[in-house]
């Protein structure tokens, strides 16, 4: 049986539609500190997982190598699904909820893995184990860290294993063509980690120190509020107070980057508050979860409240939206069998954290389908180059048809935010308030 880390040109190719696809569903896509990942070893990535199939796929694409995955074991129960899954290089891996009988399977994936190590291919599991659409990061799990050490043991004398911590950050959770951040944080070289350690003799212990050391790491490169109780209220001050922390950081421009650095400056600040100044904290945070689920009740986007010129603003996206109404009609129109679709399947599914996984992969394998049959049917009804002109017009169409959808939404939150001046007060006293806080 070939080994799942094999090189085959079917993969690559397929590799190269599925990194488009993936980065088109977002608008704004930066990766950082790429450089961090070592080039001397074997890697193992280990991200934050918020957003289902999307996360493993931000790592996929980080660079054009070929990397092996795990995921659930349940998934791989259908043999199509099993083998088109191992054509993807996907591994099943059991969980304790599965049972200690299938958990002990899991010591063939993981000298499965090892192998994918030892070739220098890329290794890549979510440590939490589980997804949450929530900005912070659960208890990591064991696994992560008993494959880094039995590769370590098998062949790390000639080259050493890293533990590469990444961070993904969403716009939105839920929204399809949102922003994303993925950020490489420093990594952990395994091999340098056990021989500095030698009083280390035992292997709970080396994973112990080990996840906690991960667990630091990754904290740095995600936007981690560790209060529950309080985190809806914090992520709003971290929002509202955003512009003002990059002018006090010297952060000029509005870049994913710099938003995530205020963003993770305004968080530590207040949990330094509620140590320094509790009960003041408190009531503002109570002052800030109000003002979150008013506005949330209302359809107000973060956006709107952020802008200081906003009928300048609504004017030209009412402009924007003039211009761009004929082809959002076309576009709706050509692409409504993926909209069905996911309107359909959607309904089907509880948890919001799929949708975007779900549209995508709708998308990924019906657009295809779809402007071939749509421009063949244009050939035939009119000429080749009616076909060529309808090709052209669809490629962009299914992008556009969801930041026109955005565009509608945003219009609808800037009025809503005009016409709502209780809002503004509320939000004038919390700013009063933070910067009282914070002098």
């Amino acid at each position: 049986m070939a080994k799942i880390q094999k090189k085959k040109w079917n993969y690559f190719a397929f590799k190269c539609y599925v990194d488009f696809m993936f980065k088109s569903a977002y608008r704004r896509v930066k990766y950082l500190w790429k450089e961090k990942i070592p080039q001397d070893g074997a890697i193992i990535y280990a991200s934050n997982h918020t957003n289902t199939l999307m996360d493993p796929l931000a790592i996929l694409a980080i660079d054009r190598n070929a990397k092996v995955f795990v995921a659930r074991a349940d998934v791989f129960k259908h043999p199509a699904v099993l083998k088109f899954f191992t054509f993807l290089k996907m591994l099943p891996i059991n969980r304790k909820r599965d049972g200690m009988d299938n958990l002990a399977k899991n010591v063939d994936i993981n000298n499965i893995a090892v192998d994918v190590l030892h070739d220098k291919v890329p290794f890549c599991i979510l440590p939490e184990g589980m997804h949450h659409a929530m900005h912070s990061l659960m208890l990591l799990q064991k696994g992560i860290f008993r494959i880094a050490l039995q590769a370590n043991d098998t062949f790390g004398n000639g080259m050493p294993v890293y533990i590469v911590p990444v961070g993904i950050e969403y716009g939105h959770f839920f929204r399809y063509r949102s922003s994303m951040l993925v950020q490489v944080g420093d990594p952990i070289n395994v091999t340098q980690f056990i021989s500095e350690h030698p009083e280390l003799t035992d292997v709970q212990k080396q994973i112990r120190l080990l996840r906690e050391e991960l667990s630091d790491r990754m904290k740095k490169v995600i936007l981690h509020i560790p209060d529950d109780t309080n985190y809806n209220a914090t992520l709003e001050l971290a929002q509202l107070y955003g512009n003002r922390q990059r002018r006090r950081l010297e952060l000029n421009g509005n870049s994913l980057i710099n938003r995530f650095a205020a963003a993770k400056e305004t968080i530590g600040m207040i949990s330094a508050l509620l140590v320094t100044s509790p009960q003041e904290t408190q009531e503002l945070l109570g002052m800030a979860e109000a003002f979150s689920q008013q506005r949330h009740a209302l359809g107000i986007g973060m956006k709107s409240v952020l802008k200081s010129k906003i009928l300048l603003s609504l004017a030209g996206k009412t402009v924007l939206f003039i211009l761009g109404l004929p082809y959002f009609i076309f576009s709706a129109i050509v692409t409504s069998p993926v909209s069905i679709l996911f309107a359909w399947l959607s309904t089907k599914i509880e948890d919001k954290a799929f949708y975007n996984s779900l549209r995508y992969l709708i998308s990924l394998a019906l657009l295809p389908v779809l402007i071939l049959l749509l421009s063949i049917l244009a050939v035939l009804i009119f000429s080749w180059k009616w076909g060529l002109v309808f090709a052209l017009l669809f490629m962009p169409s299914f992008f556009f048809f969801h930041d026109f959808v955005n565009l509608i939404r945003t219009i609808q939150s800037d009025v809503k935010w005009l016409i709502h001046r209780d809002l503004h007060k509320q939000l004038e006293i919390i700013k009063y308030k933070l910067s009282k806080l914070t002098q």
